[in-house]
């Protein structure tokens, strides 16, 4: 028996990409609750029939741009394929492209976004937390739980070390991305700006080698 091929279908994954940035040109622009599905149809020249059979509707196209911003954040990392390599290098790459994306202006304007609306529209808020920050915290929070186990860091607590990491990371240049008060740094600044924190951060946490006179 021969198997069957799902070939890709280009034209709806264009379509699918034109009611993204069409959506998220009208949240930035309007806010979540002003933006309508006409707006985003008007502004994508898509069927509405084919906007509610990819995302359901509003809050599955903000689903779906949220989910879109972290897969290009994480891309194929995960805390088992880091498991095996040095913590120097793993927190240096992935604390860049963590703060490469979040200082681009599209997802500069999502957080602001999520800020505004979170008060009356909490289900954005909790998605937002569980496909970004949450899910940062605990590929972080895995991957220092596997380094202490292999007594490379002393970490009592993984998971608050997670949250600690992020913390630095995103303690600067992101909020002040975020207020307005800068554009986004260049990629040699964030750069250094990693390195530096992970640096800080490790020297509060590798394991030390016990010499031979025990101490």
């Amino acid at each position: 028996m021969t198997d069957v091929v799902v070939r890709p279908r280009p034209r709806l994954e264009a379509r699918r990409r034109a009611f993204l940035e069409a959506a998220a040109d009208a949240f930035l622009e309007k806010g979540y609750a002003n933006t309508t599905l006409d707006d985003v149809i008007a502004r994508s020249g898509g069927s509405r029939q084919t906007l509610y059979s990819l995302f359901g509707g509003k809050q599955g196209l903000f689903e779906a741009i949220t989910q879109d911003c972290c897969d290009k954040i994480f891309g194929a990392l995960t805390a088992d394929a880091m498991v095996d390599r040095p913590p120097d290098e793993v927190l240096v790459e992935l604390g860049t492209r963590l703060l490469e994306m979040v200082t681009m202006p599209q997802a500069v304007g999502l957080f602001r976004l999520v800020l505004a609306e979170s008060a009356s529209t909490r289900d954005l808020a909790e998605h937002f937390w569980r496909k970004g920050p949450g899910r940062t915290h605990a590929l972080f929070g895995r991957y220092f739980r596997d380094q202490a186990r292999r007594g490379v860091l002393r970490i009592a607590d993984p998971e608050q070390a997670g949250q600690q990491f992020w913390g630095m990371l995103l303690g600067g240049f992101h909020i002040q991305c975020v207020l307005g008060l800068r554009a986004g740094p260049k990629p040699d600044e964030i750069e250094a700006f990693v390195r530096t924190a992970v640096v800080c951060f490790l020297n509060g946490c590798r394991a030390r080698s016990v010499g031979s006179d025990g101490s």
